[in-house]
């Protein structure tokens, strides 16, 4: 279980995130919507220990390891950040715990880039690359990982397939995931529960309950059923 509290984060004299509680249980996949520049981001660094300047409490309970932080931890970026001297398979033995070739060469070939191993980022696609950052983010086995809008600059169809991939790897090793996105039909495909986040001072305003499909229909009539109630949610605002 990861248990977020944090009282009040702030930037110099400007209040960011104020009265922030979630708990989250273990296998549990939600989502952060809101308006831009509202502190989701800052709220990522701060569950994953990259900004401990704030006043609260991250706490994770780990059947595995006896303390409260989370110890193996998972990051997909907006960019893939593969570096370009590095192989395909270099790329994720970097990262890797066990360096288990054989393994990362059956993912590979599992996602259909078992021809890419040794090539070089600048010669994969865009939705080439980030199969790769998929794999690299759950190569080991993370208790948490954590999505910043990782398919924001790729068209619908690309998206849409590694969003079926990223929910695919999710099933099978079960972490928590938190996901950061400016798109709701993107946290309607994949979440158990959305949180809305309202301008800075951030807190939440709305927690939506879901059970995740990959039903296009089914997607766009919660997004107009949500909308239909809160028409301005999705710029931080509950009032109509």
């Amino acid at each position: 279980m990861l248990d977020i509290n944090i009282e009040n984060k702030k930037f110099n004299a400007i209040n960011v995130l104020n009265n922030i509680k979630i708990e989250i249980k273990q296998a549990q996949f939600i989502s952060f919507i809101g308006p831009s520049g509202c502190g989701k981001t800052t709220l990522l660094k701060i569950i994953s220990s990259l900004d401990e300047d704030f006043r609260g409490e991250i706490k994770y309970i780990s059947k595995k390891y006896k303390t409260n932080k989370i110890n193996n931890l998972g990051y997909i970026f907006q960019d893939t950040r593969l570096i370009p001297w590095l192989s395909i398979k270099e790329n994720i033995l970097l990262i890797a715990i066990n360096k288990n070739e054989k393994e990362i060469e059956s993912i590979l070939s599992e996602v259909g880039l078992k021809e890419y191993i040794n090539a070089y980022p600048k010669e994969l696609s865009g939705g080439m690359k980030r199969k790769v950052a998929i794999i690299r983010a759950f190569i080991n086995k993370p208790e948490v990982l954590l999505l910043d809008e990782p398919f924001v600059s790729l068209d619908y169809p690309n998206a849409q397939l590694l969003r079926k991939l990223l929910f695919k790897f999710y099933k099978h090793y079960l972490p928590i995931i938190i996901l950061v996105s400016h798109n709701l039909e993107e946290a309607l495909f994949l979440s158990n529960k959305i949180f809305f986040f309202k301008d800075k001072p951030t807190s939440i305003i709305y927690e939506y309950k879901n059970i995740p499909t990959f039903d296009e229909e089914i997607t766009r009539k919660k997004k107009q059923d949500i909308l239909k109630i809160f028409p301005n949610i999705l710029s931080g605002k509950l009032d109509k």
